[in-house]
C-alpha cells in the first residue's frame, strides 16, 4: 500500500516527468561524483556561454576558505529522485545538467581555477534527509537540484546553513524558505497565467465554461487551487472541478463523460503527460472535443506525443524556458544541446527541467567568481541573491532572482499528433517571448509558508 502511495505522490507532480535511468559510480550511499573530462576545450570554447562571458576560467583562486571550498575544487550538491524504485530514472535530468556543467566548466578552467566536484544526492523520493544530512557534512552549497519531498529536508539544511540554488522546489516549505535563491522563481502567492490569457483571447466563447482536473493528493491540488482562483480572477469560470486517482484511473471514460455532460469548453490540467494522454484518448473514443486544455511545462514530452497519437489536440503549454524545438532560434538553447552532444550525447537534453537546472548553475558560478579567493557561503549567497535581472544566458526569460517572482514572460507552445511546436497565433513582444505583467497573478489563498532560519534558532548573521 505504501508502495502505491509513493508512485501516487510521483506522477501527479506538475514540475515532475519521468526520465531513463543511468547508473553512476557511487562514491557513498546515496551520492555520486562527478569532475571534468580529460578531453579539454569545449562547445563552449573560452568559457563563454550564451550572452555571459567567462563564466568559468582559469584563475589563482586559493585557500580552504569554507566548507568543501579548498585551493583546488569547490565541492556542490545536486539533489534529484533518479533512484527511486517506482519511477527509476526519476528527474535524472537535473543530474545530467549538473554533468555537463561541471565537465565543461572545468575544460574551461573552473570557476577561477577551482574544479567543480558534483556530489549527486540521490533522494530517490524518500531519503531526502539522509542525503541532506550528508550534505551538511561535506557541501559548500546546493546547486541546480530539486527532489520531490523536499519539505522533509528545510529544516536540516536551515539548520547548517546550506544555501541552495534550486533548479525547481516543490512544497510550500521549500518554496518560501530562507537561503534560497531560484533563477526561475515559483513561489506559493503568486502564479503565471500567460496561458489563460492566451486561451481567452484566442477562444472568447469558452471563458464561461471551463473545468479543472487535478490529481488526488495536496500537491497537485494546491497548484491546482492556485491557477483556478487566478483564472476565476481573469473573468474564467467554473463549471466543472474534479480529482483523479493520481496513479492513473482504470478507466478515463467517466471523467470524459463528465466533462462533456457539464459541457465544459476548456480545460485546466494539473498532473503528468501520460495521464492527459490517456484522457484525451478517451474523449476521442466518445467523441467530445475540448476547445483547449491548458497545462504546465512539464508536458513538453514527447510521451504526451507518443501515448495521445491522434487524440492530442489543442493542448496548450506555458513555460518560461525556451524549447528545445526552437533551438535554432535561440543561440543559448542551441549550446546547450551542443553541450550535451559534445559531454553526454545520451542524457536527457530536451527535458525542461535541466534548462532550469543549468541556469542555476550558471548563476553560482558568476557568484563564486564575484567572490574572487574568498569564497565563502556568505559571499556566493548575497552575491546570487542581489541579482535582479537573469536570464541564465538566454535559456529562458528575464528572471528576478532577487525579489524570487515568477517570470512575467513566457512562452506558449501547442502539442500536435506531430509533435511540439510554437502555438498558433501567438505574439511574442520581445524575442520569443510575450512579457506583460499581467501574465504573474498573486494569489491570496492559504497554501503553505516556508521553513525561516528563526524557525530553527538561526539568523541570516550566522551565514559566513
Amino acid at each position: 500500500m505504501r508502495a502505491r502511495w509513493l508512485v501516487v505522490m510521483v506522477v501527479v507532480l506538475a514540475l515532475l516527468a519521468a526520465a531513463c535511468g543511468r547508473s553512476d559510480d557511487e562514491t557513498e550511499e546515496g551520492a555520486s561524483e562527478t569532475t571534468a573530462s580529460d578531453d579539454g576545450g569545449g562547445a563552449g570554447g573560452s568559457g563563454n556561454f550564451g550572452d555571459l562571458t567567462e563564466v568559468c576560467s582559469d584563475g589563482d583562486a586559493s585557500g580552504a576558505t569554507a566548507q568543501g571550498v579548498t585551493d583546488d575544487e569547490i565541492a556542490v550538491a545536486t539533489f534529484s529522485d533518479p533512484g527511486f524504485v517506482g519511477r527509476q530514472g526519476l528527474n535524472q535530468e537535473l543530474f545530467d545538467a549538473a554533468e555537463v556543467f561541471a565537465a565543461w566548466c572545468n575544460d574551461n578552467g573552473g570557476i577561477n581555477g577551482r574544479e567543480i566536484v558534483v556530489h549527486e544526492r540521490d533522494a530517490a523520493l524518500t531519503e531526502y534527509r539522509a542525503r541532506m544530512a550528508e550534505s551538511c557534512r561535506e557541501d559548500f552549497f546546493m546547486v541546480g537540484g530539486g527532489a520531490v519531498f523536499d519539505d522533509t529536508g528545510q529544516e536540516d539544511r536551515l539548520n547548517c546553513l546550506l544555501p541552495d540554488i534550486a533548479g525547481f522546489v516543490v512544497s510550500a516549505a521549500a518554496k518560501g524558505a530562507d537561503l534560497l535563491v531560484q533563477p526561475v522563481p515559483n513561489t506559493v502567492d503568486a502564479v503565471n497565467v500567460a496561458a489563460q490569457r492566451y486561451v481567452m483571447e484566442r477562444f472568447p466563447d469558452t471563458v464561461d465554461a471551463v473545468g479543472y482536473l487535478t490529481g488526488n493528493v495536496p500537491a497537485t491540488v494546491a497548484v491546482n487551487d492556485q491557477n483556478q482562483e487566478a483564472a476565476e480572477d481573469l473573468g474564467l469560470e467554473t463549471v466543472y472541478e474534479a480529482q483523479y486517482s493520481a496513479a492513473g484511473e482504470s478507466s478515463w471514460t467517466p471523467l470524459a463523460q463528465a466533462l462533456q455532460s457539464n459541457e465544459v469548453k476548456g480545460l485546466q490540467w494539473t498532473g503528468e503527460p501520460e495521464n492527459l494522454a490517456k484522457l484525451l484518448v478517451a474523449l476521442d473514443d466518445i467523441g467530445y472535443e475540448l476547445e483547449w486544455v491548458a497545462t504546465a511545462a512539464n508536458h513538453i514530452d514527447q510521451k504526451l506525443i507518443d501515448q495521445g497519437g491522434a487524440a492530442v489536440r489543442n493542448v496548450f503549454i506555458a513555460g518560461s524556458v525556451v524549447p528545445f524545438f526552437q533551438a535554432e532560434d535561440n543561440e543559448a538553447t542551441q549550446q546547450y544541446q551542443d553541450l550535451f552532444e559534445e559531454y553526454l550525447p545520451d542524457g536527457r537534453s530536451q527535458a525542461y527541467l535541466g534548462y532550469q537546472g543549468f541556469s542555476a548553475w550558471l548563476l553560482f558560478a558568476q557568484a563564486v567568481k564575484e567572490c574572487g579567493s574568498e569564497v565563502t557561503r556568505k559571499c556566493v549567497y548575497d552575491n546570487a541573491r542581489s541579482v535582479e535581472d537573469w536570464t541564465g544566458g538566454g535559456l529562458h526569460a528575464p528572471s528576478n532572482p532577487a525579489e524570487g517572482l515568477p517570470p512575467e514572460c513566457a512562452t506558449i507552445s501547442e502539442a500536435t499528433p506531430e509533435g511540439f511546436q510554437v502555438a498558433t497565433d501567438f505574439e511574442p513582444t520581445e524575442g520569443l517571448f510575450d512579457c506583460n505583467p499581467d501574465n504573474v497573478a498573486e494569489t491570496t489563498g492559504d497554501y503553505g509558508t516556508g521553513v525561516t532560519l528563526e524557525s530553527v534558532g538561526k539568523s541570516i548573521d550566522d551565514l559566513e
